[in-house]
């Protein structure tokens, strides 16, 4: 245990082990606060964090920081590709396997991420697998160019092979997530990408090729004209060229790891676009699980000051994950979260406040307070996972749980306010 780690545990007179299996098992709520993709960079930039008693200087002692503001669980999303090539972050199988570790030297439950693309995919846009760095796993033709029945056997070689070599870490998997904001599709099977998206990690501009092989209707539409459509039309379209063949991808996938991991639990997630629309994220997994895609945790990306469509976009997050819960009897999962602390000013300029809740320091701890403490009260949510709590530079610094001042980061009131929250309900 790393000096400053054991200084806080004495100080509260547990263990590092202790206290997250304490918290894990006694409120049965994920609070996810987890290192991102994106905090070697931030540390080799100098950077150290500190909540005003302990100071992390490293990846595993920033973990352990957040461990003792009651998070318990330690997170990677995982791409196809073994090494970091491009884009910001390293979302590499690599970088998984490091976290991995780091999950089973900190006795915390790991939950990777596959996300079934080569380096980086979202809502946005979602390129293809590359799956040149297994050589076991036999792919019979440029991935957009093969059916879905060709597909299939590749994407359950790959799940138990990434299952095995994230196991033999010796890490425990809490979930597996399979894919990344996938309601316009996951894997290469999905519509043309967004101006701009992935561009930066896919291979620049045109790098998209239709799976014509799949459905060639998909390679007609794209994202742009999808959130053009009105909503039933949006899902109409969905149901019938996108999400009978995801059904399949996600169920592949989790055969694999099942053939590894027997007893293996499932999730995947998606965009705050669908977490605001009833109808659509509840149709979307009940298309998951008739094509044989049955996860244990309805996932959700939920960034509330992200537009004022809709207007109350608290009250329509409520009412999203009541009905997801509700309509397919499993719980919610945030699976990516933030609530800036300031305006934002740049990158994602994410600034229209929640009625009450101020984009303020306070105002981002009481909204997401509140929120964890409305989660387990009324026990739709499984947990929340703030994203990149750590990237405190310009961009997405006010979402961030620290605040940064020259190379020092202090915590925010909002570091412990998930646990906070969870304890409020309980009561």
């Amino acid at each position: 245990m790393a000096k400053c780690a054991l200084v806080a545990a004495l100080a509260t007179g547990l263990s590092v082990a202790a206290f997250s299996q304490d918290r894990s098992d006694k409120n049965n709520f994920r609070v996810a606060i987890s290192i991102s993709p994106f905090a070697e960079l931030i540390f080799r930039a100098g950077i150290t964090f500190s909540d005003g008693r302990v100071t992390a200087k490293n990846p595993e002692e920033l973990q352990r920081l957040f461990v003792s503001h009651g998070a318990n669980e330690v997170y990677a999303r995982i791409a196809t590709n073994r090494k970091h090539t491009n884009g910001f972050g390293d979302h590499s199988l690599e970088k998984g396997l490091e976290r991995a570790r780091m999950a089973k030297t900190l006795n915390l439950p790991f939950n990777p991420e596959l996300g079934l693309f080569n380096n980086y995919g979202d809502v946005r846009c979602q390129p293809a697998p590359d799956f040149r760095d297994y050589p076991e796993i036999k792919v019979p033709g440029p991935w957009t160019s093969l059916t879905i029945e060709q597909m299939l056997p590749v994407l359950r070689a790959y799940g138990a092979m990434a299952a095995k070599e994230i196991l033999a870490t010796g890490a425990k998997v809490r979930i597996w997530d399979v894919g990344n904001e996938v309601e316009f599709g996951t894997a290469g099977v999905a519509v043309n990408p967004l101006p701009g998206g992935c561009n930066d990690t896919a291979g620049g501009a045109g790098w998209y090729a239709a799976p014509d092989a799949v459905d060639p209707a998909i390679g007609k539409m794209s994202a742009m004209d999808l959130l053009r459509m009105s909503e039933a039309q949006r899902i109409a379209w969905l149901q019938a060229h996108i999400w009978p063949h995801e059904a399949k991808i996600l169920a592949a996938v989790a055969e694999g790891i099942r053939s590894v991991d027997p007893h293996a639990k499932f999730s995947t997630h998606v965009s705050g676009v669908s977490a605001v629309l009833p109808a659509q994220a509840v149709a979307f997994y009940k298309a998951m699980k008739a094509g044989g895609f049955a996860p244990d945790e309805l996932g959700v990306s939920y960034y509330p000051t992200s537009s004022t469509n809709p207007p109350d976009r608290l009250r329509t997050f409520k009412d999203t994950a009541t009905a997801m819960q509700r309509e397919l009897g499993k719980p919610v999962f945030i699976a990516e979260f933030g609530y800036p602390s300031a305006r934002m000013t740049s990158g994602f300029i994410w600034n229209d406040a929640i009625k009450g809740y101020p984009q303020s320091p306070e105002g981002q701890a009481s909204f997401i307070r509140d929120l964890a403490a409305w989660g387990r009260e009324s026990k739709v949510l499984s947990g929340i996972r703030p994203w990149a709590p750590e990237l405190a530079v310009s961009g997405w610094g006010p979402m961030s749980f620290f605040e940064l001042g020259g190379k020092s980061a202090i915590a925010r009131p909002v570091l412990s306010a998930i646990v906070e929250g969870v304890n409020r309900a309980g009561r």
